[in-house]
């Protein structure tokens, strides 16, 4: 006989499949079935056949359909009662009499897929109630681990109050280590601290991770002291910090900018034989570079180059190592960072910035062109930075023939100025070189105003007088203003001065 199956809706569908449990084809689950045809006493002897033991086999490999397809009526009704807003699962309960295993914990999928996870204790203590066997550690583990997914860790404290109620039965560790874990991620620091001297006074140890997440919320409210204080604890309660604690430190002391104690830690990871995390030594680099120290800054950028597999440094963290190298006037060290950078990742925009740069820096006109010639034999496209970077230069050495040079090529390369130039250009005017008109006539100053030059350039060649006035102007009244209206304002302003 063919079965059919009640018609379903999709979301009915998703729930089922999520929560039906198909048994495993195991002969505990397979019996043998009645012939559906009744065969005839006396057959012609060419229909004779032996079947060697095949038939019993063909029986006992027959799946239960009716269970099957019971479970399923029971899981689409129960999905149906539940599916309107203001059904109560505990009344639904109550009315069915009692409930499957399979079936109480498709209850608590469907109540969790519905964001109604905040009625599973009420239902877990109705269903317990029915069936003592039911109340065990290992349901209440089930129970609070899903309500602290769910950001319920004020009810999972109530499962486990319940858990401690009850006579001869002690929450697992796993338990403690789960909702302090909860309060972390919920920022409730004291409740963590709390059900951490729970499990240290009923002698339990609390795992390495639960540390972690406290060392994270002192880094969090600045209580660095207490950080180190939370190693100790681990020590005395029999947790020594491991890898992953220490890397953790010192990032956490790298971005405070807390330098000796970032140092502290890490002589302690070498040490220890540690390994020190890709994200560790990144932390290290960009706090370094931060406090501008040259010979750690180049030493660890070094060690974060030789790292498998290769580390990707984000584009803000390069200019902040170069500007290091552009304060202590290691020019040439911008353009082996620049050569570095697009054999390892094709970043090509930082990396001829810095090549470019880097001969600016050096005022060598020759050096310039050379980079020029390189980008067109690689079909790199001018941006704003790399013209930019050349007007600066050239204003710098007054040479206003090659820096009318870069001008007419930006209008032959159809590259759009930016603030950046309109400033180079007005600064410039003061040395008796006047190309505003000419640009007045292009129709540029009537654009809004927009900044699209890498702000390296800017660090490395200063700001001017015209940018700097800028800076002082309300950026959100000029963000909507025209380049020509700028011009006016700085020369009314000069006027006044």
């Amino acid at each position: 006989m063919e079965m059919l199956l009640p018609s379903i809706t999709i979301n009915d569908q998703i729930f089922l499949c999520k929560t039906l449990v198909f048994p495993k084809p195991s002969t505990r689950n397979l019996t043998p079935t009645k012939p559906q045809f009744s065969r005839s006493s006396k057959l012609p002897p060419s229909s004779v056949h032996f079947s060697r033991g095949k038939t019993n086999s063909h029986k006992q490999n027959t799946v239960k359909f009716d269970d099957l397809h019971r479970n399923w009526n029971l899981k689409r009704t129960l999905f149906e009662k539940l599916k309107h807003k203001d059904a109560d699962p505990v009344r639904i309960l109550e009315d069915d009499g009692d409930w499957s295993k399979e079936l109480f914990w498709a209850v608590v999928g469907f109540l969790n897929q519905t964001s109604r996870s905040n009625q599973v204790l009420q239902v877990f203590d109705k269903w317990s109630s029915i069936d003592e066997s039911r109340v065990s550690v290992f349901n209440y583990e089930r129970i609070i681990r899903l309500l602290v997914d769910e950001g319920l860790v004020e009810v999972a404290v109530l499962a486990l109050k319940q858990m401690n109620s009850i006579q001869g039965m002690q929450p697992s560790s796993a338990i403690y280590d789960s909702i302090i874990h909860g309060f972390v991620e919920k920022g409730g620091f004291e409740d963590a601290l709390f059900h951490l001297k729970v499990m240290e006074d009923n002698e339990m140890k609390p795992h390495t991770s639960i540390y972690n997440g406290l060392i994270k919320c002192y880094a969090k409210n600045g209580l660095y002291d207490d950080m180190a204080k939370c190693v100790k604890r681990m020590e005395s309660n029999g947790c020594y910090p491991d890898q992953s604690t220490y890397n953790l430190l010192i990032r956490e002391f790298s971005l405070a900018g807390l330098i000796k104690r970032m140092e502290r830690t890490y002589r302690i990871v070498i040490s220890k034989r540690m390994d020190l995390e890709a994200s560790t030594m990144v932390a290290m680099l960009e706090a370094y570079a931060n406090f501008g120290n040259l010979e750690k800054t180049e030493k660890v950028y070094r060690t974060v180059l030789r790292m498998k597999p290769r580390v990707w440094l984000k584009d803000d963290l390069i200019r902040k190592v170069a500007a290091v190298y552009v304060e202590n006037f290691m020019f040439s060290k911008l353009d082996d960072m620049g050569i570095k950078l697009y054999s390892r990742t094709g970043n090509a925009n930082i990396a001829w910035c810095l090549r470019m740069l880097s001969q600016a820096c050096l005022l060598s006109r020759t050096g310039m062109q050379s980079i020029v010639r390189e980008m067109d034999y690689k079909k790199v496209k001018w941006s704003v930075t790399i013209a930019n970077t050349m007007l600066f230069a050239y204003a710098k050495m007054k040479n206003f023939e090659h820096f009318k040079g870069v001008i007419l090529e930006m209008v032959a390369r159809d590259v759009k100025p930016d603030i950046v130039t309109c400033g180079i250009l007005y600064d410039a005017h003061g040395f008796g070189f006047d190309e505003l008109d000419y640009w007045r006539k292009m129709g540029f100053f009537g654009d809004v105003v927009e900044l699209r030059t890498d702000p390296l350039v800017v660090v490395a060649f200063g700001k001017g007088d015209f940018l700097r006035f800028v800076e002082e102007v309300d950026h959100t009244k000029s963000q909507s203003w025209s380049y020509e209206h700028l011009i006016d304002l700085v020369k009314q302003h000069q006027q006044r001065i």
